[in-house]
């Protein structure tokens, strides 16, 4: 069953991206790639080699033949839970969890439109309240993420024409595989990829949009994400979690492009439907839920090749200002990314 509903999931996830592109090629005159020219003419506009956004990817790909590796330690300090009622308080949550999750992606350019990652993550978790188990913490391996980003639309630096990128996830659960405690409520709601349930593989399937606009860059995207039907920290019961909804809209303005030194402000949206892609009925409780944070960060370029960055760096703070039904938090993070030399 669970073979036929990922199946059905990867048929779902292709229509939609070709439905996507159709529609493009039908209003605007497209072409599957960006010419050489676009490519060109992009290349030698302002863009300088700084870290970038930290919470909300890139709609542009890294260059054909080039590995970047990034590392990236995000923490979670919860505080409460997010009233129904209102937005603006909180009241005493079930728990309360504590987390820390380092996680490392390597990426490579395929091609100059395409760009595949592999990531691995890990896991730290403390609460208040025991779990059914009696445990009060955590920790092991996290999901394992295999990712490729396509970018058919290159932005066009004497128009508003931005770039545009098709983004598909596979999300594994080797936490479950390996005997991970899962975290309370199942998954850190706000974070810098997609959301996926704990112990559930998870397609996910987005658009990311970049423009530069000097000194500023406007960088957003939209995920979808299916969780497949997994297991939860309760022994024999599946789980069917709603299908998500993830949004990062980021403002970045270069104050130096020497040093690549800059200040980032960043919004992050979550959002759980009382529904799924296969019918089935949600029995997570809550079933629906949705979180709004702001991240105010900073960004410093360490080093640097004569053709672009070596080693950048950004570090912020993402701040829960609203929500319903899960978890007030804040979540400090740090990353670093390293361009290896070309050939």
């Amino acid at each position: 069953m669970c073979l036929n509903l990922l199946w059905s999931a990867v048929i779902w996830s292709i229509f939609v991206s070709l439905f996507i592109l159709t529609q493009w090629t039908q209003t605007v005159a497209f072409d599957w790639v960006p010419t050489d020219e676009e490519l060109a003419k992009y290349r030698h506009s302002w863009n300088p080699p700084t870290h970038g956004t930290s919470f909300t990817s890139s709609a542009d790909v890294t260059r054909q033949g080039q590995w970047f590796l990034r590392a990236y330690v995000q923490g979670m300090l919860g505080s409460g839970e997010s009233q129904r009622s209102s937005t603006s308080q909180t009241v005493a949550a079930p728990f309360s969890p504590d987390a820390v999750m380092p996680a490392v992606t390597l990426y490579y350019g395929l091609t100059r439109h395409v760009m595949a990652g592999v990531g691995v993550s890990a896991l730290y978790w403390h609460s208040n309240t025991p779990e059914p188990d009696g445990r009060t913490s955590g920790a092991g391996i996290g999901t394992t993420n295999l990712i490729l980003k396509y970018r058919p639309i290159v932005q066009d630096p004497d128009s508003w024409k931005p770039s545009i990128a098709i983004y598909n996830r596979l999300s594994l659960p080797t936490n479950r595989w390996l005997g991970t405690p899962e975290i309370p409520g199942g998954f850190t709601p706000l974070s810098r990829v997609p959301s996926s349930r704990f112990g559930a593989v998870a397609i996910t399937e987005g658009i990311l949009f970049r423009k530069n606009l000097e000194p500023f860059r406007i960088t957003g995207n939209v995920y979808y994400s299916y969780n497949f039907p997994g297991s939860g920290s309760e022994p024999g019961v599946t789980v069917y979690g709603g299908d998500l909804l993830s949004t990062h809209l980021a403002f970045e303005h270069v104050l130096n492009e020497h040093t690549g030194f800059g200040y980032l402000v960043e919004m992050a949206t979550l959002q759980q439907f009382n529904s799924r892609l296969d019918g089935h009925a949600v029995n997570t409780t809550p079933a629906t839920f949705w979180l709004v944070g702001i991240q105010p960060g900073l960004e410093y370029t360490f080093a640097r090749y004569e053709t672009g960055a070596k080693l950048v760096g950004a570090i912020g703070v993402m701040f829960t200002v609203a929500g319903q039904d899960d978890i007030r938090a804040i979540y400090p993070n740090i990353s670093f990314k390293y361009f290896f030399e070309q050939n």
